[in-house]
């Protein structure tokens, strides 16, 4: 049994949560990293496959590559790197 606080530790858990990023249409890589972070810090699945994509959409809309988008994307979102500016097409849509 797993008490508050503790990892989880089961390769199930980490596999089941990769399986649900994928069918989200989240690419292998991202899914990678997103997974273990969700396994090891707890965080939602939903509101992280949202934040993803939207940071991938915005580093895409920059003219990035689909593979640079995608890490830098997840380092935003891991705090490692600032997250990109909105642009105007981005403003109207997720801002409020």
């Amino acid at each position: 049994m797993r008490v508050a606080g503790q990892e989880a530790n089961d390769p199930e858990v980490f596999q089941a949560i990769w399986k649900h990023l994928k069918t989200d249409g989240v690419p292998d890589q991202a899914a990678n990293q997103m997974a273990a972070e969700m396994v090891t810090h707890g965080e939602d699945f939903e509101s992280s496959i949202e934040l993803f994509e939207r940071y991938f959409s915005m580093y895409k809309e920059k003219g990035y590559n689909e593979h640079a988008a995608q890490a830098m994307a997840v380092e935003a979102m891991e705090g490692r790197e600032e997250p990109p500016k909105s642009n105007t097409r981005f403003a109207g849509i997720y801002e409020s």
